[in-house]
């Protein structure tokens, strides 16, 4: 009996690892489509065990940094495939996102990138939609595979027969498009972003109630940074309040990607950074807003508050003043302790509380 490894951590989600099972023992060209949920996937073990030859395309700054400390060939951006080769791997490996663009975006490009009689390996929950992904992706391939039921999870692994087919409707996913206007200035968001077709409730709250907080500084702060900027909601303001240095940073490739659009015609002075909660940024700010990402991928209860926390105690300058939005329920002031001396609700309504910090 062959003795299996362990490619994931404790926490790595099932769906991943039934994508990583199939790895365990193929030869050939596979790529590997990893996003959020693929954070706790351990890399080391894989790059040592893996008999393929491996590349992955990651729009997460932290998945790509960490599969590349592990010696794997890794690529971060927004879900960019037009550098690969097509018709060149057996295999491709995707576990699939509730958001119907991203999904099909992947699933479109599996088509060209697979050899003839390749495979997509398809996972995920029924709440993911990972049978009428698998449907999809049959219709387009040529396939009659079924979703195979594990648990709560499913697997697929659908074959590619090469024919003329109209791809999946993929809400032209690589493009920007308006979302909102902020002083005469069109915003830009896209698909692969959270909440990318709105301006988010939480941060429209914060943005309200800025006036109120930039009271506290006896002048105007002159640098902010923006962690976890999404599409560059909170730090388009900046400008209206006097703010010369602006950064906005994220762990998201198609963030990064909208947010540094939205500024190219500014006169503003704007850095876009890639970063893992600013684990990239030195600098520190007179002023930081945060939005931070509790969302699918992050756990409520979990450390990501504190990651957060943290970076900002880490990056305010002396004497500087930082501002969060989080939805009532979530206990930031408490675990906000361990990093300032200063923790104020500043409002709240039904739905989200501002909470101010500073030492």
């Amino acid at each position: 009996m062959i003795e299996k490894f362990s490619l994931q951590r404790s926490m790595t989600d099932k769906n991943v690892s039934l994508l990583l099972e199939e790895l365990y023992s193929v030869k050939g060209n596979y790529l590997i489509i990893a996003d959020e949920n693929w954070a706790q996937t351990n890399w080391t073990d894989l790059a040592s065990r893996c008999q393929c030859e491996l590349h992955i395309i990651s729009n997460r700054y932290d998945v790509a940094q960490q599969a590349e400390a592990a010696g794997l060939s890794v690529t971060f951006n927004d879900l960019d495939f037009s550098h690969l080769e097509n018709h060149y791997y057996d295999g491709i490996l995707f576990r699939v996102c509730k958001e119907r663009a991203s999904s099909h975006h992947v699933i479109n490009h599996a088509f060209h990138l697979l050899k003839p009689q390749g495979s997509l390996l398809l996972s995920g929950n029924k709440n993911d939609g990972i049978k009428a992904y698998v449907k999809n992706a049959c219709n387009l391939f040529g396939d009659r595979t079924a979703a195979k039921k594990n648990g709560n999870n499913y697997l697929a692994i659908v074959t590619l027969y090469p024919a003329e087919k109209e791809p999946l409707d993929d809400k032209s996913y690589a493009k920007t498009r308006n979302i909102a206007i902020i002083e005469n200035v069109s915003l830009r968001s896209k698909p692969g972003i959270f909440g990318w077709e709105k301006v988010d409730r939480g941060s429209a709250f914060l943005v309200e109630h800025l006036p109120l907080f930039l009271e506290r500084f006896p002048q105007p702060p002159k640098s902010l940074l923006d962690l976890g900027c999404g599409y560059g909601y909170l730090c388009s303001h900046a400008t209206e309040f006097g703010i010369e240095q602006i950064t906005a940073t994220d762990n998201n490739a198609a963030a990064l990607l909208a947010t540094t659009e939205n500024f190219q015609t500014t006169s503003s002075e704007v850095q876009v950074i890639a970063s893992d909660a600013g684990d990239t940024i030195t600098q520190r700010f007179d002023t930081i807003w945060c939005n931070p990402p509790f969302h699918q991928g992050f756990a409520v209860d979990g450390d990501m508050s504190s990651k957060f926390l943290a970076a900002s105690r880490r990056l305010l300058a002396p004497g500087g003043h930082a501002l969060f939005v989080v939805n009532t329920f979530i206990p930031l002031e408490q675990k906000a302790k361990k990093y300032f001396r200063s923790i104020q609700v500043l409002e709240k309504n039904s739905s989200f509380k501002l909470v101010a910090l500073s030492n």
